[in-house]
């Protein structure tokens, strides 16, 4: 059976030049606070070249002992333990977040894949990766006949569905439109019998994450969010726990394999859209007195 997770990013803060860097990842349960601290802190001195790297460590180890004497107290409710946690501390914790994990491994994967987005110092930047899905293909077919997928070098204000719209630090949308509302979509594709139950579920977590970033950096009133899956019927049922998830969110859930959903999700990205103009093409007209004496009749 799956189970829902949250957490917390313990964040350390120059109050002074309102400036914060990311440290470590706080993942709550009725039990205590499991904490995930990264083995190298030395991007913390980006705050202060002064900074005892070892010392934070220890600060952010002893969280678990504060969390516990909360629980202890009664204390039971995560955005409770978060307030007082931040209050008894050094730190800042953001507002929870969840995952969902049916198994011990895809936690500790879902969990190696949030410290990686959240946490880690982001890698020497390489050249961006996109997404090569048969799902995604057919999604930019259908609105590029629609003529509303953006041309190349066009961006969401051209008010068309843009592909590949980097969100945070790791994490690209699959489409994105500008339109009033910014339309945030993900996709998943578990068409595949060939596909693993833990990248299926794996794939799912990264898709919400990416719509949770989404809407913590366009406004959660200002983002409209949906997660377009495409799955066989044994990987639908297997991720439908991680599906509702998402779902609890704010997020919508489209079938591609419907073809009520399918229709209705092109009909209306279009009808938001605005579509590019058909390129028409020029009347070529040849009077008999411009052609090659020969071809005259």
């Amino acid at each position: 059976m799956s189970r829902r997770f949250e957490y917390a990013v313990i964040q350390l803060a120059d109050v002074s030049r309102n400036e914060r860097l990311n440290a470590a990842l706080a993942i709550f349960s009725d039990q205590g606070l499991e904490l995930r601290i990264p083995r190298r802190l030395e991007k913390l001195r980006a705050l202060s070249s002064a900074l005892d790297v070892d010392g934070v460590r220890t600060a952010i180890s002893q969280l678990e002992d504060f969390d516990k004497e909360l629980l202890d107290q009664g204390c039971t409710d995560i955005g409770d333990r978060i307030k007082a946690l931040g209050a008894l501390s050094p730190f800042k914790l953001s507002s929870p977040s969840y995952f969902v994990a049916p198994t011990q491994a895809i936690y500790e994967e879902s969990i190696a894949r949030l410290t990686k987005a959240l946490i880690d110092p982001e890698p020497a930047r390489l050249r961006p990766v996109f997404k090569r899905t048969k799902l995604l293909t057919l999604m930019k077919s259908a609105f590029r006949s629609e003529r509303v997928l953006a041309k190349r070098g066009e961006d969401i204000s051209a008010h068309r569905l843009v592909s590949n719209v980097v969100i945070a630090e790791g994490l690209n949308a699959d489409f994105v439109l500008k339109n009033g509302a910014m339309h945030v979509i993900e996709t998943v594709d578990a068409s595949s019998d060939d596909l693993s139950v833990r990248k299926v579920v794996a794939d799912i977590a990264v898709a919400a994450l990416v719509l949770e970033q989404a809407r913590m950096k366009f406004g959660e009133n200002s983002t409209e969010s949906r997660l377009v899956y495409d799955a066989s019927v044994e990987a639908e049922r297997v991720a439908m726990p991680s599906l509702e998830a998402a779902a609890h969110q704010g997020t919508r859930l489209i079938n591609w394999a419907s073809a009520n959903d399918r229709n209705t999700l092109i009909d209306q990205l279009s009808s938001l859209a605005v579509p590019y103009d058909v390129k028409k093409s020029a009347k070529v007209e040849i009077h008999a007195s411009t052609q090659h004496r020969f071809k005259l009749n």
